[in-house]
């Protein structure tokens, strides 16, 4: 048996490189042993050639398919405890946070920030600096939540915040 490992590159945090992942995971999965889960949404799988420890997870807006991503070498009590950050969950939050903070101005006042031991400063028509007031939006489904995960290298989140 040949490792193909390496044929597959981290996936670009675009719809299309998601889509195409999950449609090329099913054949990978072939070349791998599951050693963990989380949940039902989360596997975690390590190559029977060469170690690469790879995750599964599920993608909803994709339709809920289990697409498959490197990640890094890990424990496997700690990646059940935590799994890693979804690429498909970090691009739709950093699109809708984006399109958020392009399409609202946080211009700061001199009145202090309400929150209990903070020292910034509110933003105008709020009583909160701007990390309180998105984290208030948030709390109430207004907008987004973090990703849960560990998140790590090449991936990030593209926000503003």
């Amino acid at each position: 048996m040949t490792c193909e490992c390496n044929k597959y590159q981290p996936i670009q945090l675009r719809r299309k490189d998601i889509l195409d992942r999950i449609k090329v995971s099913r054949k990978l999965k072939k070349q791998l042993n599951q050693i963990a889960k989380h949940n039902d949404e989360h596997n975690l799988y390590m190559c029977k050639v060469c170690g690469q420890l790879w995750q599964g997870s599920r993608a909803w807006n994709w339709g809920n398919d289990e697409y498959l991503f490197k990640v890094p070498q890990i424990d496997i009590d700690d990646w059940i405890y935590e799994p890693y950050m979804c690429p498909d969950e970090m691009l739709i939050y950093s699109a809708v946070m984006e399109d958020y903070y392009e399409k609202n101005s946080f211009r700061i006042t001199e009145t202090k920030c309400q929150e209990p031991d903070c020292f910034e400063k509110a933003v105008v028509n709020s009583v909160l600096c701007k990390k309180h007031f998105i984290e208030n939006l948030q709390s109430v489904g207004i907008l987004p939540k973090r990703p849960s995960g560990r998140l790590f290298a090449p991936y990030y989140i593209n926000s503003s915040e």
